[in-house]
């Protein structure tokens, strides 16, 4: 290309490059080719050429994610038409009615901009810059720029953060307070895990123990990340038999080395696509197998040496959505240094440019890689039992070795450290800095602390098992909890050993890992944030530190990776948070905006709904399921059609002769009570629970961050009300979605609709009630999301919304399971609780529908008896489906955790029953009738899953009849119409019509 010019924006030099073919409408014109087989979020500010057309073939050509934006009604309807059409919608693409101004993006999340000519001269050079990751490239005004990275950054760059063990970030960037950057993929993996990070990419190497199902697919497999925006930029399989958790993977912008029993591969950071190799010279060592290695200014270090125990892959049949089953696999017992993972007597130092060894140094005795760390002048060893040894880094010979009876003695022996508790017994347990070596982690009884200078023992402290951070500040050592010893806990300690703080107990085996500001580590369910310049705790509630690596940090983010098991948490699978920066305050103080629809909102056509509709989901805004009419004990099949293949569907809701669904893609349709097309409209996001219908209108959350009104008989757009206090559109599983997603859908009552925004409670929760007709809000409670100023902690949007005795209700996440608002005020109900822990559990279906489809009941009858059908959360535990009988006079029936989490309680005494299914069936959906009840889901037959849809007589459980089902019904995925008609959507995006016989 040409010379360049330099543009300053926000304290970023951006290099500004002439296009060398320019394009009409401000587009390079060889578009398609330059996105090519790369992957990430292309934005096109204005159509590109080819209008439409040349929106949705570029969708259709690439691996990119588009999202078109445009001020223009007209462009973005059609767009949003065509790509539905092709299936690309809510998917491949999204479209948005947006102004010039402002591209509605989280930072840093688009690997390339293209402005189109007419928004050249409009959109702000510095908002293509702000949305554009590291790395991305941008177009706009016939030229083009390629955005660097910020300084104050830092990478992962090995296991542990650097070859000190020292798990520190140094970066500036990731700076607490933090908003959600994206929630990705993979959601859960086998054990072990190790990452590393570096130039906006997060390596993540699984290995070989697979507990539940779902973990499968994921074996042995090493997986690149985009660190803007978590797509899975490219996946490669792993040496079958070699136990990945070590310190053998090391990441520059540019290459990531990842050694293994043959050699050391180099691999394009970028392609994953090996480019060299470098093997153990013939002779050197015991064997070829790498144990250990760090990277620094060209030279690569390393412990190598003979074969190991080859660990055979596990792969699993469980269901459940994770836990960890405790046990001694091959290799990981220890029990012979000459095969033991990680141990080797020989040590390297290899000039990565010429491959030529600088030095070679062997032990007779065994090193232990776990026991291996190094600083900027020496590599320390630790042969266990033996010696503890300081190598000279630039020419391999020894500074000095200790093997005196008090140094041996006070590290004393390794433990089992295979307990859930303790940790994983691979981890490594020295590290070194300011001018120390420490001994602590899941295999050690004691922390030890001993002289770099000559390995002198310094000082040591009881109660071992502390993951340790070496900040400037102090030692932060997170202690394990056990409920047995109430002195087990962690502290702030001087580097002579002193308290200067006590810390909360560290949950289990998950390390510590810190930040310039903070210090993680994994709580009692969710996260402990220490505050560095205060020494307080915070609470990150809805996900927890996985298992082997804790929190890593790179280019301004923070990394929780995807699990091995399901604890109390909210959130899963692989999670960044960034810096909020300037949307801090707009957070917490922003407000909702109204936004005008077409024509008059006060005048609608009339859809009466009657005794017997379903206007909305679960029949009523309590979402109790019951009609108060009977239903023909007779059914058959009426009509099937296709709303939207591959797309997953709400239920349906129905009345006046239409039903009513919406979709993941955004889509909402009205069908006539024969199944024709009436209308279709479109959010800007995925709308995940049913809408609902009062007085002619229908209303809809979406996933954008709003609340829809649309005339119910023709689809005209009434109003529309942003709930979250900014636009910031983020990436999660697959989806663009806001910040603050109205993802639990709307509960209307007497002209109010009530609805809620948000992810997490850190992002901020909001609640809000507009009025019916016009849109006006009537109240907004944004504050929830802090209910706690000590914890720091609040409310979680994790449950579809209803109204309950009175309250505005939902899931609340792990530390408030059910959320409650006043209806007349919105003043939260639910008292402050300042504890560190997530005290229950839950899978969103909005985010996870392969965890939530399954639907409890607990149906009060008149004649005080009661339907029952418990299943937890995530579809592991299921119970069988029953009448209870009426209890005695004065009694209740026991509270049950909304997740069926450890229900019924072991020891309970069985309720006595009317009747009980005698079936394996797991329910999707219910319709409880006055005189039967109707019920979808899924049972086993012959080896498979078969979808049904069954009706129960109330009197005595039996069935009247089944029709086996060409899918799968989602969740809460019927409803009845006044004529007695059963409507029913599908996973598939299909649905069906049921009619008694004519």
């Amino acid at each position: 290309m040409a010379g360049g010019t330099f543009l300053r924006v926000a304290g970023i030099s951006v290099l500004w490059v002439g296009l060398t073919r320019p394009a009409p409408g401000g587009q390079p014109a060889d578009l398609a080719m330059r996105l090519g087989s790369g992957t990430g979020i292309c934005v096109l500010v204005g159509l590109p050429e080819g209008g439409v057309h040349g929106a949705t073939n570029l969708a259709e050509s690439s691996r990119w994610i588009l999202f078109v934006q445009s001020p223009d009604t007209g462009d973005i309807t059609r767009l949003r038409e065509a790509a539905d059409a092709k299936g690309l919608l809510g998917r491949r693409l999204f479209a948005a009615l947006e102004p010039w101004s402002r591209i509605p993006l989280a930072d840093n999340l688009a690997g390339m901009v293209v402005v189109s000519d007419a928004g050249t001269a409009r959109v702000p050079r510095g908002e293509v810059l702000r949305v554009l990751r590291p790395e991305g490239m941008a177009w706009m005004g016939g030229r083009e720029f390629l955005k660097p990275f910020p300084p104050g950054g830092d990478s992962w760059s090995h296991v542990y953060h650097g070859p000190d063990n020292n798990p520190l970030s140094t970066d500036r960037l990731a700076r607490w307070p933090c908003l959600t950057q994206f929630l990705a993929e993979p959601l859960f993996v086998p054990m072990p895990e190790v990452s590393v990070a570096a130039g906006g990419r997060v390596f993540r190497a699984f290995g070989h123990l697979a507990h539940q199902a779902n973990q499968n697919r994921w074996l042995n497999t090493l997986v690149c990340v985009d660190g803007y925006n978590g797509l899975i930029l490219w996946t490669r399989p792993l040496r079958e038999g070699f136990m990945i958790h070590r310190c053998t993977m090391v990441a520059t912008r540019e290459v990531l080395y990842l050694a293994d029993d043959q050699s050391c591969k180099l691999l394009d950071a970028r392609t994953g696509a090996q480019s060299d190799e470098i093997v153990v010279p013939p002779g050197l060592a015991d064997g070829p197998v790498w144990k250990w290695m760090a990277l620094d200014a060209g030279v690569l270090y390393a412990l190598v040496g003979a074969e190991e125990v080859h660990p055979p892959t596990q792969r699993s049949g469980g269901r459940q959505m994770g836990h960890w089953p405790w046990g001694m696999w091959p290799g990981h017992d220890y029990r012979d240094p000459a095969t033991n993972f990680g141990f080797g007597r020989t040590l390297l130092a290899i000039d990565v440019a010429s491959r030529k060894v600088r030095w070679s140094h062997r032990e007779e005795a065994y090193l232990d890689a776990r026991g291996l760390c190094m600083d900027d002048d020496r590599i320390y060893c630790w042969a266990p039992g033996t010696f503890l040894l300081a190598l000279d880094r630039a020419s391999g010979t020894v500074a000095w070795r200790n093997a005196s009876p008090d140094l041996l003695g006070a590290i004393g022996p390794e433990g089992r450290a295979q307990l859930w508790e303790t940790g994983y017994a691979t981890t490594s347990y020295l590290k070194c800095g300011h001018g120390r070596l420490f001994f602590a982690g899941p295999q050690r009884s004691r922390l030890v602390v001993v002289s770099a200078a000559d390995g002198a023992l310094l000082w040591q402290r009881e109660r071992g098992n502390f993951q340790v951070v070496l900040c400037e500040d102090g030692i932060y050592a997170a202690g394990t909890q056990r409920p047995t010893d109430p002195h087990d806990h962690g502290a702030k300690l001087t580097y002579d050993g002193q308290v200067l703080a006590q810390l909360p107990k560290r949950r289990a085996c998950s390390r510590a890992t810190a930040t310039p500001d903070s210090v993680f580590f994994r709580a009692n369910g969710g996260t402990i944030r220490i505050e560095r310049t205060t020494d307080t705790a915070h609470h990150i509630a809805p996900m927890r530190p996985p298992c082997h690596d804790g929190i890593i940090v790179s280019e301004g983010h923070l990394y929780w990776g995807p699990w091995m098991c399901g604890c109390q948490l909210s959130l899963y699978g692989h999670i960044a948070l960034a810096p909020a920066g300037d949307l801090a305050s707009v957070a917490a103080s922003g407000a909702p905006r109204l936004e005008p629809g077409d024509g008059d909102p006060g005048t609608v056509r009339p859809l009466p709904v009657e005794p017997g509709d379903w206007p909305c989901s679960g029949a009523d805004s309590a979402r109790s399921q019951v009609v108060s009419t009977g239903l023909s004990e007779q059914l058959e099949p009426r009509w099937r059609t296709v709303l939207a293949r591959g797309v997953l569907p709400t239920a349906p809701v129905t009345a006046g002769g239409m039903v009513f669904v919406a979709d993941r893609s955004g889509a909402v349709t009205a069908l006539g009570a024969d199944g024709s097309l009436r209308w279709k409209a479109y959010t800007g996001g995925s709308v995940c629970f049913a809408p609902a219908l009062w007085r002619g209108r229908l209303f809809a959350g979406s996933c954008d961050g709003r609340v829809y009104a649309f005339e119910a008989a023709t689809g005209r757009l009434l109003w529309a009300c942003r709930v979250g206090p900014a636009e910031r559109l983020l990436f999660a599983y697959g989806e663009l979605i806001s910040t603050w997603p109205v993802a639990g859908g709307v509960a209307v009552e007497d002209g109010v609709v009530y609805a809620a925004a948000g992810l997490t409670h850190y992002d901020g929760t909001h609640v809000v009630a507009l009025d019916a007709i016009s849109g006006a809000l009537l109240w907004h409670n944004g504050s929830s999301g802090l209910l706690s100023p000590t914890a720091a902690s609040g409310i979680s949007l994790q449950g579809e919304v209803r109204i309950e005795k009175g309250e505005f209700r939902f899931a609340g996440g792990g530390v408030y399971e059910t959320a409650r608002f006043q209806l007349s005020t919105g003043a939260c109900l639910n008292p402050p609780y300042d504890g560190i822990e997530s005290r229950y559990h839950t899978a969103f279906y909005a985010y996870y529908p392969e965890y939530g489809r399954h639907l409890s009941l607990d149906c009060p009858l008149p004649d005080g008896s009661a339907l029952e059908y418990d299943i937890t959360y995530e579809g592991s535990r299921h119970g069988r489906l029953r009448r209870l009988a009426p209890l005695p006079p004065g009694a209740s029936r026991p509270g049950k955790p909304l997740s069926r989490w450890g229900w019924p309680p072991r020891n309970a005494a069985s309720m006595p029953a009317v009747w009980e299914s005698p079936t394996d069936r797991r329910y999707t959906a219910f319709v409880v009738a006055s005189n039967v009840l109707l019920a979808a889901g899924d049972t086993s037959r012959e080896g498979r899953t078969v979808p049904f849809l069954a009706a129960v007589r109330l009197e005595d459980g039996a069935d009247l009849w089944v029709h086996e089902l060409p899918g799968l019904p989602v969740r809460g995925g019927l409803a009845v119409d006044r004529s007695g008609q059963v409507y029913v959507s599908f996973e598939d995006g299909g649905m069906a019509c049921f009619g008694p016989p004519r």
